[in-house]
């Protein structure tokens, strides 16, 4: 009987302990970002039973999770639950991004202090420079021709010693999903963003007016995707080429 025991508790505790490695977590990773979330989203729920009470999971449970508001919750639990993991800091600053993107600038910033304080040797702190108003702030600034048809003058245009990029601007459709790059306050803020990334990227970049707080934000979007796969691809090749954080959008 006493053996029954101990192997009955060293099962529960082989489940109760049991963790994807790190690498496996990565793995999984690379095909989301690679466009194939429906494959790594269908497994889900046997991780989450092989693996209980494991950050990774969780961390890639978030990932695959579409609406924002959800994402960022399961983001803030990861913070909350496993603060020692080596996805926390991820999901820190992944928690960041979601506030920025929908215009709670406040929270944003205590969010990106608290991952300044808590991961001071985070990647994401040792980047030269952090997101305070410029979603571009990582990519190289182009000129753009003013356009006084969009409320731009030549004041408003930042420009530096970067020759003008010649792009081949590609037209997109309407679809049901969009890469979103920036929230600005400023119509004409976002307008000149958009210009920047239009001609940086070789895609068409849209400003769309959204409410937030009883506020007009203008968010700046990459439009024209039919399915979810196509506009995390996208995303990730933003991310790999141009250092653009992004977040998606369903519309």
């Amino acid at each position: 009987m006493k053996t029954r025991i101990l192997i009955l508790l060293a099962a529960v505790s082989t489940a109760v302990f049991a963790q994807m490695t790190e690498n496996d977590v990565r793995a999984k990773l690379e095909l989301i970002n690679s466009g194939k979330i429906d494959q790594v989203q269908s497994e889900i729920p046997s991780l989450q039973n092989q693996y209980p009470n494991d950050p990774g999971v969780a961390y890639l449970d978030a990932m695959v999770t579409t609406n924002g508001s959800e994402a960022a919750k399961k983001y803030q639990a990861i913070v909350d639950n496993y603060p020692n993991s080596v996805w926390a800091d991820d999901a820190l600053y992944k928690v960041y991004q979601y506030f920025y993107s929908i215009g709670l600038y406040k929270t944003a910033e205590s969010k990106i202090a608290q991952l300044k304080e808590d991961y001071p040797s985070s990647i994401y702190v040792k980047q030269e420079s952090v997101e305070s108003g410029n979603a571009a702030q990582n990519i190289q600034p182009v000129m753009v021709e003013p356009d006084t048809a969009n409320g731009m003058t030549p004041a408003d245009e930042t420009l530096s010693s970067t020759p003008a990029v010649s792009t081949t601007v590609v037209p997109q459709p309407a679809g049901a999903y969009a890469v979103q790059v920036g929230v600005y306050s400023q119509q004409t803020a976002a307008t000149k963003q958009a210009a920047v990334f239009t001609q940086t990227v070789g895609r068409s970049a849209t400003v769309f007016p959204k409410e937030s707080g009883g506020k007009i934000l203008y968010a700046v979007l990459f439009e024209g995707f039919t399915d979810e796969q196509s506009a995390r691809a996208f995303g990730a090749d933003l991310k790999s080429k141009f250092n653009m954080d992004w977040f998606l959008v369903k519309k």
